[in-house]
């Protein structure tokens, strides 16, 4: 049996940039692709205000992204539906 050599390498996305626009969290990430999930998918940021929202950090190098006032994250590549150790 042979390899191909030429297999994809699996890696995890990481954020490059974080906004929300019409009740949907947006994600930009390093490889170019944008993902929007609605922000119902997490109750804490559906009953946060906007400010609350807004104040967000990219963190573990784009692995998740983070706020501070609310002590809650998003893990990037679960928005992606993947495990958190590829």
């Amino acid at each position: 049996m042979s390899t191909s050599a030429s297999s994809p390498v699996l890696t995890r996305p990481r954020a490059t940039r974080a906004w929300f626009d019409g009740g949907r969290l947006w994600v930009a990430v390093d490889d170019g692709r944008e993902v929007s999930v609605p922000i119902d998918w997490f109750d804490w940021l559906a009953k946060a205000t906007e400010q609350q929202r807004a104040e967000l950090r990219i963190i573990g190098g784009g692995a998740g992204i983070w706020w501070d006032d609310m002590e809650d994250g998003v893990s990037v590549p679960g928005l992606f539906g993947l495990p958190e150790n590829l």
